[in-house]
């Protein structure tokens, strides 16, 4: 009991703090071993470290997908820049117009900073999530009842991959600079870019707590196995319980 429970407090220190303003599939260990009744402890311990290599490996091909798309980006939102700054020369003094530009630099950078952390959040989820499955496979492998555990796991892969589509989406967005009208409506135009960045933020936060939360039932589903802790890979084949 005491593994699930360290499972349960890593959750805790995953929490999301709210903000003020190509798919990569994870692998899978029970997947691997499947309806299989017996295998080696070598053998099972070479599948978990697979496994856990590709987690890696995906975790920097994702990561490498969205900074060559960021690369792309940065060319667009500095000639979105300049853009702004020939229209603001009309509209408001040169101290204000050097705000506005400031703010527009803060948008995107403060994107891409959540949704690094997001992705953060993901992988540390998913590194969770595969100790539990780890343990679930013992359990079925002693012939323990791991039904209900397979499904809330499954429910915490597609919850996971769910967000890290959303959090990629997030992260290849260009915001375009605030429409400043007059002067005198430079506040509320700039209002409007905060606010449209912090609803989006909100939307991906929310997928990635639901992955979180789906991981905790996960966590849960498996402490209610009568001793899973004990349980190692078995050198004897183990009737169902």
């Amino acid at each position: 009991m005491k593994k699930v429970v360290i499972f349960l407090i890593a959750l805790a220190i995953l929490g999301l703090g709210i903000i003020a303003l190509a798919q990569t599939t994870t692998p899978r260990l029970l997947e691997r071993i499947g309806e299989r009744s017996q295998i080696s402890v070598e053998e099972f311990q070479q599948n978990r470290r697979e496994i856990q290599r590709l987690i890696e490996q995906n975790r920097t091909e994702f990561r490498n997908q969205i900074q060559n798309k960021r690369v792309e980006m940065k060319t667009r939102i500095e000639a979105l820049k300049a853009q702004l700054r020939e229209r603001l020369k009309e509209r408001i003094e040169e101290r204000k117009r050097a705000i506005v530009e400031r703010i527009y630099e803060r948008i995107n950078a403060l994107n891409e900073r959540m949704t690094n952390h997001y992705l953060d959040v993901l992988y540390r989820l998913e590194k969770v999530l595969e100790r539990i499955e780890s343990r679930t496979a013992k359990a079925k492998l002693n012939g323990k009842d791991v039904s209900k555990v397979e499904e809330a796991i499954q429910k915490a892969h597609e919850a996971i991959e769910k967000a890290r589509e959303a959090v990629k989406a997030q992260a290849e967005k260009v915001y375009e600079p605030p429409e400043i009208t007059t002067e005198e409506n430079l506040r509320l135009d700039v209002g409007k870019l905060r606010q449209q960045l912090h609803d989006d933020l909100k939307a991906v936060e929310k997928l990635v707590k639901d992955a979180r939360d789906a991981v905790r039932q996960a966590a849960v589903a498996l402490a209610q196995i009568p001793k899973v802790d004990e349980l190692e890979v078995p050198t004897t084949t183990q009737p169902t319980q």
